[in-house]
């Protein structure tokens, strides 16, 4: 009698506790249900305000950046890609309490910038989370040229102190989406991406959102130094294959610089479409792949 006394008041207890923290009371705190509704719970996403500028839509048609695609287009099924591997990252969000990614590639004209800004965008539509779009391919920057702006601000500024990390990012009129970057080629990127701006900047955002997702357009791994001075910042990798133009032999260098690294997984970009198909590639050069 006293043991089933003790289980009773310790039911009573449980479920006041549950009444007042606004719970259900038959959920067992410790069941996986519970657990797994903690994990995917969504958190209140704050609203950015920065200055907006008009994206260009011939640009992004031509550079085939899919804002917006009607039923019955021949981008469509790019659509469905990114969303597949959307969800894809999207579990590595949850289960590795992943924040952060760089997209990467071996060498240049692979799609990695593309593969950034379509991955943001099929992110941002969703409005669970906050995105955070960053051109770090200071040699090279493109997403504002693919999207077709000139920002006020370049993130070169920021990243030489001579302005604020939060004059760095703008709109482009998509709800939960911003960005950063510029259309100047800095040849000193290795020392800007080395100094303290760039902690500043990931910093910055943090704190405006610490729930947000930031991705982060790295250059390519084979021609600089300046993606493995950035990756330590990053908590995973997501590397970008270009079908007819990664040779062999650069991809199996580039996963070997990544071998100790989070590597989310390989996103295979063909010409014509973007898809997520990592099938082609011998499973011991990447780690996680998809």
């Amino acid at each position: 009698m006293i043991i089933l006394d003790a289980l009773e008041k310790a039911k009573r207890m449980h479920a006041e506790r549950a009444r007042v923290a606004g719970e259900p009371e038959h959920v067992d705190r410790a069941s996986p249900v519970r657990r797994a509704r903690l994990e995917v719970a969504p958190a209140p996403v704050p609203a950015l305000n920065f200055a907006r500028l008009n994206l260009d839509s011939e640009a992004c048609e031509r550079n085939r950046v899919l804002i917006s695609i009607q039923p019955g287009s021949p981008h469509a099924r790019a659509v469905d890609s990114y969303r597949i591997l959307r969800t894809r990252l999207r579990s590595r969000l949850v289960a590795g309490q992943l924040t952060s990614f760089g997209i990467i590639s071996a060498g240049p004209d692979e799609g990695k910038s593309l593969t950034a800004i379509n991955l943001a965008l099929s992110f941002a539509i969703e409005k669970r989370r906050n995105v955070f779009l960053i051109d770090l391919d200071l040699r090279n920057p493109s997403l504002c040229r693919y999207l077709g702006v000139t920002p006020k601000v370049e993130l070169g500024s920021c990243l030489a102190h001579q302005s604020r990390p939060e004059e760095a990012f703008f709109s482009v009129g998509i709800d939960n989406l911003v960005l950063a970057g510029g259309i100047t080629s800095h040849e000193n990127s290795s020392e800007l991406l080395g100094g303290s701006a760039l902690a500043e900047l990931l910093e910055y955002i943090r704190k405006s959102d610490p729930h947000a997702l930031i991705l982060v357009d790295l250059p390519p791994l084979l021609q600089s130094a300046d993606a493995m001075v950035v990756a330590p910042h990053l908590t995973a990798m997501l590397l970008v294959v270009g079908e007819g133009v990664t040779r062999r032999e650069h991809l199996s260098r580039a996963a070997d610089l990544l071998s100790g690294m989070t590597v989310a997984g390989v996103d295979h970009v063909k010409r014509s479409r973007t898809i997520t198909d990592s099938a082609q590639l011998r499973p011991d050069l990447i780690h996680g792949a998809l």
